[in-house]
């Protein structure tokens, strides 16, 4: 069996492919989410797509909607291989990428020539590596003036576990006047789209409820529940405590979910909720619809199960 990084590349070379044999047409018009018209309720969960090289394959396997990234201002080469490791037992993976990608720039540039027709883009942000704390939200300010005149959301990623010291940005301080930052840019660009928050699964109750709180005070138009997990005792019982990294798949279905619970008994209604972690079939998408979710992700259920994944859910699924 190949690396996964490099099986990875493989996959993109067929997407690139066949892609296209894929496609359905479809005449059903788009749900209108909040204010967020998708396709359908399934999306295509950041890290997969990390420079906008893969949006019409996507969209061709029946994403209802497409989310690149995470993006940086600067190129960078991320984390050290090896980064990416199977546990094939679990239907997991665990991931020390490092917000590997080519740029803002780069980025922009595949979406200015991208024949997007209907689709539904959302493009995550996030700080390069060597960005002192203190200068980061100019990090996020310069993602979003580059891309988000080609995207129908933003969302900022808070809660990588492989960016040192970026779940800091959970303190409400810090995180507040990133927000305040990005809303005044969203303001000075008349920009229409949507902005979220991606959490992470692994902060202590109190300090999601604050973060959450902050939502509902501002302007934000809610969240995503939510990044991978890199909680020790979690990676203990799967065998990976001495890898760096964060884990995704499904045992890490429960955490998200209890995450959701929360997001949903505290957020604003009017606030949109997108759930992803542990969706592998049309069970585990029910569940996060039932547990309050408007929209729902996926990544680690498309490497295993293959693309076949995303027709069978929204045949079968709310």
């Amino acid at each position: 069996m190949f690396p996964p990084e490099f099986a990875q590349k493989i996959s993109h070379i067929y997407l690139k492919l066949f892609s296209w044999a894929y496609k359905k047409r479809s005449s059903e018009p788009k749900k209108n989410i909040k204010g967020l018209e998708v396709k359908n309720r399934l999306g295509l969960a950041a890290g997969l797509d990390k420079n906008g090289e893969l949006i019409q394959e996507m969209s061709n396997l029946g994403f209802g909607f497409i989310e690149i990234g995470t993006v940086t201002p600067k190129k960078q080469l991320g984390n050290k291989k090896p980064r990416i490791f199977r546990i094939e037992k679990e239907d997991s993976l665990l991931n020390s990428l490092g917000f590997n990608n080519k740029g803002a720039a780069y980025v922009k540039k595949k979406l200015q020539v991208l024949k997007r027709k209907d689709i539904v883009i959302g493009a995550n942000i996030g700080p390069n590596k060597n960005t002192e704390s203190h200068k980061r939200k100019e990090d996020y300010s310069h993602c979003f003036n580059e891309l988000a005149d080609f995207v129908d959301y933003i969302v900022l990623n808070i809660s990588s576990p492989n960016t040192p010291d970026l779940r800091d940005l959970h303190n409400i301080e810090n995180l507040k006047e990133i927000i305040e930052c990005i809303l005044e840019e969203k303001e000075n660009k008349n920009y229409l789209g949507k902005i979220f928050l991606k959490l992470s699964p692994d902060e202590k109750k109190s300090k999601t409820e604050a973060v959450i709180n902050l939502v509902n005070s501002m302007a934000i138009d809610g969240v995503i529940a939510s990044n991978t997990s890199d909680d020790n005792q979690l990676k203990s019982a799967l065998g990976v405590s001495q890898k760096p990294g964060g884990i995704s798949g499904k045992p890490l279905k429960n955490k998200s979910n209890e995450l959701l619970k929360l997001v949903k008994s505290k957020i604003n209604p009017k606030k949109i909720i997108v759930a992803v972690g542990g969706v592998f079939d049309v069970d585990s998408y029910n569940e996060k619809i039932e547990l309050g979710a408007d929209l729902v992700q996926l990544y680690t259920g498309l490497i295993y199960e293959g693309p076949n994944i995303v027709r069978r859910i929204l045949n079968n699924g709310k």
